[in-house]
């Protein structure tokens, strides 16, 4: 087996090769060190590899393993994580001048549960400055590029997370997502990415953009992937106030779900008003797919659902601004145009149009949650348009945003307000060749279902199992 077809591998597949013996932790460290030496120049996706340290682990694995202390799934995986989770040791930029480029004195509670899992940390991926914005553009650390077309955006904010899981570079990354930041660049790089229930998972340790708005989540090839991930990951975190206690059974577990009586909710307004020919067609049959596989297609009147993204930013903008207060007022000018502009934005609102915002956001959540009394899930395009190119994504000289673009997030901003989970996956290609991503999105705490749905599209189709061409 070459190196290459060992890492387009998934997570399942290659702790099952592990857990054989097939191959070995040290195997798969080596060989992910090559990959990514071999596609860095192209893609951008890393800020710091953690090579030495990822070998070291892995040594350490392959003695447990052959000692019997072998922890499946994540054993001797490497996994990257987007820098804004802290990692014992190291700094966490943000991608971006203005921090102090001082070592994190702990690790983030996600990375120390991979750790305890046995996985390898591989190093921290690239981002939009602060995680605040979703192209892949990033004066300061330099653009990521897209795996499946060099020239175009991987998508953001967790744009490294995407391109490098997309180009095997990794088994799996984390990202976050504030307003679509899994789920675009999943969608953009053809792989599948869980923004997951708002609490679900740990974010202390991870550095903040809208407190009540963010996620951790998981990005991977495939459905089931992601489910092993979240089986690490997922679970209350006395250290974050807003971690949730529920108990939570395996994801993993649950993925065998059948679509024959599974009820699926298309909307009706707003989430197919003026999207690209080629995703409509391309999500249609997805649905018209799972209808003949035995599923009831519910559809909804949602006609106050187009307010969702409007209430995302309404939250989003002042909190951001919050956040970066202090660094703002000592370091603006560190700042990229871009980010400096939105965070000025967000510090203009009002606290009366904050609390507004929120009100609205209450309001609309209970009006998602009745809608989805009907349904088991909600199924439509993660975006309305095609991925743009770096160029078309890049500011023109003068001006603090792009001129184009601004619809890639009206969708998935959607269930930020709301904190519902919500997974991207790949559903068909453009004529280009680029990926064309389907969104699914459940009720609160329903993420089983949403990762089962998913599954179960991925066990009848094989989009997900394409590989990027544009690195050979």
């Amino acid at each position: 087996m070459s190196d290459s077809d060992l890492l387009l591998k998934p997570v399942a597949e290659l702790a099952d090769l592990i857990k054989s013996r097939s191959i070995s932790p040290v195997d798969l460290a080596t060989a992910t060190i090559s990959q990514i030496e071999h596609t860095e120049s192209a893609l951008n996706a890393f800020l710091d590899v953690y090579s030495d340290e990822m070998m070291a682990s892995a040594r350490n694995a392959e003695r447990d393993i052959t000692n019997g202390k072998h922890r499946w799934p994540l054993h001797g995986i490497p996994i990257g994580l987007k820098d804004l989770i802290d990692v014992q040791g190291k700094p966490t930029t943000g991608g971006s001048a203005a921090t102090s480029g001082e070592p994190a004195l702990r690790d983030a509670t996600v990375t120390a549960r991979f750790r305890d899992a046995g996985a390898l940390i591989a190093g921290k991926l690239n981002l939009v400055e602060f995680a605040f914005g979703f192209s892949s553009c990033n004066p300061h650390t330099g653009d990521v590029h897209n795996p499946w077309n060099l020239d175009r955006v991987a998508a953001g904010s967790s744009s490294g997370s995407g391109a490098a899981v997309a180009s095997g570079s990794v088994a799996a990354a984390l990202g976050t997502d504030t307003g679509g930041s899994v789920r675009m660049p999943a969608a953009a790089c053809g792989i599948t990415g869980l923004k997951p229930t708002y609490g679900l998972v740990s974010r202390y340790g991870v550095m903040d953009l809208s407190w009540s708005s963010d996620h951790v989540g998981p990005m991977c090839r495939t459905a089931a992937d992601c489910a092993l991930l979240m089986d690490v990951i997922a679970g209350h975190d006395p250290s974050d106030p807003a971690s949730s206690k529920r108990v939570i059974p395996s994801f993993a577990s649950r993925l065998d779900i059948d679509l024959k009586g599974m009820k699926i909710g298309v909307p009706k307004d707003y989430f197919f008003d003026g999207v690209d020919s080629e995703i409509t067609a391309a999500v249609r049959n997805a649905i018209a797919l799972m209808r003949a596989e035995g599923a009831t297609i519910v559809d909804l009147s949602m006609p106050w659902v187009e307010m969702g993204r409007a209430i995302n930013v309404g939250v989003l903008l002042p909190e951001a601004a919050s956040v970066h207060r202090t660094r703002l007022s000592e370091n603006a000018d560190k700042y990229s145009p871009a980010v400096r502009y939105r965070l000025e934005a967000g510090s203009e609102v009002s606290a009366v149009d904050y609390i507004h915002a929120q009100r609205a956001r209450a309001m609309f959540g209970a009006q998602m949650a009745s809608a989805m009394d009907e349904v088991d899930v909600l199924v439509t395009p993660t975006v309305p348009i095609q991925t743009p190119t770096i160029a078309e994504m890049a500011p023109p000289p003068g001006s603090p945003t792009a001129s184009s673009g601004g619809e890639f997030p009206n969708f998935t901003g959607v269930f930020n307000a709301t904190g519902q989970p919500s997974v991207s996956l790949n559903c068909g290609f453009t004529a280009d060749n680029m990926p064309i991503g389907m969104m699914i999105s459940g009720k609160a705490f329903g993420d089983a279902t949403v990762l089962g749905v998913a599954h179960a599209y991925q066990r009848i189709t094989d989009w997900h199992c394409q590989m990027p061409s544009a690195l050979s």
